[in-house]
């Protein structure tokens, strides 16, 4: 008998300890957050950022444990762990598992630059109007976007000025979400499926001869094996900073507005550096030998005309709703 009450007074105090971890009160808690960018990116120096201002803004009732590089697993694992709880935050990349709607962030030539890129990912910015309410109905808090930069196109041959060089040169691009390979095919260029894990093996051998990636992604990780760049940048890449909704919706206020503060802080401080830093990596990229290609409006014009039309197919992703809202506000 007295063993049993020993075990009911401690499935008691089991319980009491998960509603004051629900309600914001009591012991500290400890999160973690991951995302797949290298210890020494800027990527990684924001989210650590993150990390320092949430303990500081709730006086050290929550403690985040930081995994760069996916040491939580593949980013699409990370985001799923977000989704069903079994893990607290992530910056991370849009997984497309469970909402195709999501593939929006992707959307090419939705922003011509930094400016505009930042603009209307803001809180009071168009794109991030509709893509908040679609996280919610997952289940996921969306503090803000931290950006990798715009997508150049890396390759073993070239250079690569205008579209019809793919086409010309017989270029295999290899591709990562359905907005890009619309877009490469729309340009009349092959494309292929390959993993990131498997990219630079690929390039090396000529399974493909180009990919798109910013030029932070295709220097530190690709430079061995890329020739030539492009600024086409086609997609402005984001990382959405998430957690679990039901984790934040159970919070008490002050918490809440606690990690919304350290969000907006670190991505304000975050992207500014990555922004400042992109130039940097293309004068790193010449250095190491690499032929860089900057575009002029008039060559930008016709790989943007190229990515305008392929939304008729990448309509068929996102649905219809969402692409015709996407032509009613992109400039």
């Amino acid at each position: 008998m007295k063993k049993m009450k020993v075990m009911a007074v401690v499935s008691a105090v089991a319980v009491l300890l998960t509603m004051s971890a629900l309600t914001g009160t009591g012991m500290a808690k400890k999160w973690r957050s991951g995302h797949p960018a290298a210890p020494d990116s800027v990527a990684n120096l924001t989210h650590e950022r993150f990390i320092d201002l949430v303990a500081e803004k709730t006086n050290g009732q929550i403690e985040i444990d930081g995994y760069p590089a996916e040491q939580l697993g593949p980013y699409r694992d990370m985001f799923d762990n977000v989704v069903r709880g079994m893990q607290e935050v992530g910056f991370l990349p849009v997984s497309p598992e469970f909402s195709p709607a999501l593939q929006a962030v992707y959307t090419v030539y939705l922003a011509d630059d930094w400016e505009q890129g930042k603009k209307i990912y803001a809180p009071d910015g168009w794109m991030f109007k509709l893509l908040e309410p679609i996280f919610s109905d997952l289940g996921v808090k969306l503090l803000g976007f931290y950006f990798i930069g715009m997508d150049g196109l890396g390759s073993t041959k070239g250079p690569v000025v205008m579209p019809e060089d793919l086409v010309e040169q017989d270029i295999k691009v290899r591709v990562w979400c359905p907005a890009d390979r619309l877009f490469f095919q729309e340009i009349g260029a092959q494309t292929v499926d390959i993993a990131f894990s498997e990219l630079f093996t690929s390039l090396q051998t000529g399974v493909a001869h180009a990919q798109d990636n910013t030029p932070e992604v295709s220097y530190t990780l690709l430079r061995d094996v890329t020739k030539f760049y492009t600024d086409v940048g086609h997609i402005f890449e984001p990382f959405a900073v998430i957690m679990n909704k039901d984790l934040f919706d159970g919070l008490a206020p002050e918490t809440q507005t606690a990690l919304q503060e350290a969000a907006t802080e670190a991505l304000a401080w975050g992207n500014k550096k990555s922004e400042a830093s992109e130039e940097d990596y293309y004068r790193k990229m010449e250095e190491a030998g690499i032929t860089v290609t900057r575009l002029t409006p008039e060559q930008r014009a016709a790989w943007k005309e190229y990515g305008r039309a392929s939304w008729e197919e990448f309509e068929k992703v996102i649905g219809e709703d969402i692409m015709e809202y996407i032509r009613d506000h992109a400039q």
